[in-house]
């Protein structure tokens, strides 16, 4: 057997070993059909983040559950065989668009992400599975409403974090565990305010991507693509009060996640936080706050409206959108050019502030 021979066995077992890897770490990835599986290994290998390909998982089986419901016969959505996927035409993809959103009530932004995880699968069929078309790429997407960011002011902000460092208002069974978990709340509602990372970016976030002598903080953001965000002082002391407060043998080590997580059945400290219960955590305190804080009655929050906040708070500062662009990881600066209207904003209230 040549040299050339051996190197294709080598990449058979590879491929083998890919699968299996992402057979473990991607909920649903077994259900999907073979083809949706390589596909799934081959942006692996290209350096999509985690968070990106299990939400493509999702699109999938969302589009397939879709599918399964009407459809004349029940059948496995891992035995779909490509070759019946392959008739999916333009009228079919116009048919999905519609029960995402009469249906099922999608907003637009929601069906064009779905589109767009369908659209990469049959790039990636077409060119490795010699598929004719493309079907996706021919239908009209709908458009999505230009709106200004909701943020929050940094007073706001403080009134917040200040609650989340009280147990007033605590039912027993909070102000059970409020000792235990308060710091760590604290320290992740601000370094999205003080950072503007994504929640997946501070959920995937590990002791070794900060560095608090040089106060640098590295983050593998979209498309894993890595920026550095300086740490600013007051963040460095929260940082380490964090970790202080942690019992030592739980304490994260180098290549641990920074944010602990908590089992309540058990009453013990675990070794992570998932995406879910970090929104289920903020929007706690955001329930709280939005009870006890008058500014806040009636606003809809979320952990994505911090890093709004944060990007708000720089324009105010006269920041300049590259500047800005940069740390938030924005490939474009066209996405960060919409927080540019607070910018106007400040500008014509000093105007009209000026006798």
């Amino acid at each position: 057997m040549s040299i050339f021979a051996r190197l294709n066995e080598q990449h058979t077992n590879q491929a083998t070993l890919t699968n299996d890897f992402h057979s473990s770490h991607y909920r649903r990835y077994n259900d999907m059909p073979s083809f949706v599986q390589q596909y799934i290994d081959s942006i692996g290998s290209l350096g999509y983040s985690p968070t990106t390909i299990q939400r493509y998982l999702y699109d999938f089986l969302d589009f397939f559950s879709y599918v399964q419901r009407h459809s004349d016969s029940p059948f496995l959505i891992n035995d779909i065989q490509l070759s019946d996927f392959a008739q999916l035409n333009q009228k079919g993809i116009e048919h999905y668009i519609s029960y995402l959103s009469l249906e099922v009530q999608n907003e637009a932004k929601t069906i064009n992400r779905k589109l767009s995880a369908l659209q990469s699968l049959f790039t990636y069929l077409v060119k490795n599975h010699s598929l004719a078309d493309n079907p996706v790429v021919h239908v009209t997407r709908p458009k999505t409403k230009k709106r200004n960011p909701v943020y929050l002011t940094v007073e706001e902000i403080k009134e917040i974090t200040d609650l989340v460092c009280s147990s007033e208002g605590l039912t027993t069974r909070q102000q059970r565990y409020f000792q235990k978990l308060y710091l760590r709340d604290y320290t992740a509602i601000m370094m999205l305010a003080r950072t503007g990372l994504r929640l997946s970016e501070l959920a995937s976030l590990r002791m070794s991507q900060i560095n608090i002598v040089r106060k640098e903080l590295v983050v593998f953001g979209k498309g894993n693509k890595e920026r550095l965000i300086p740490i600013p002082n007051d963040l460095v002391d929260i940082i380490n009060n964090y970790v202080n407060s942690i019992p030592s043998n739980y304490q994260p080590k180098r290549d641990d996640y920074f944010f602990i997580g908590y089992d309540f059945k058990t009453d013990s400290y675990t070794s992570s936080l998932s995406i879910s219960a970090f929104q289920k955590m903020i929007g706690r305190h955001f329930d709280r706050a939005s009870q006890q804080i008058p500014s806040l009655r009636d606003r809809k929050l979320s952990a994505h409206k911090l890093r709004h906040s944060f990007a708000t708070a720089l324009i105010k500062n006269g920041v300049n959108v590259l500047t800005i662009q940069q740390l938030l990881g924005h490939t474009s600066v066209a996405t960060t050019q919409v927080y540019a209207h607070i910018h106007q904003e400040a500008k014509r209230d000093a105007m009209n502030k000026w006798q």
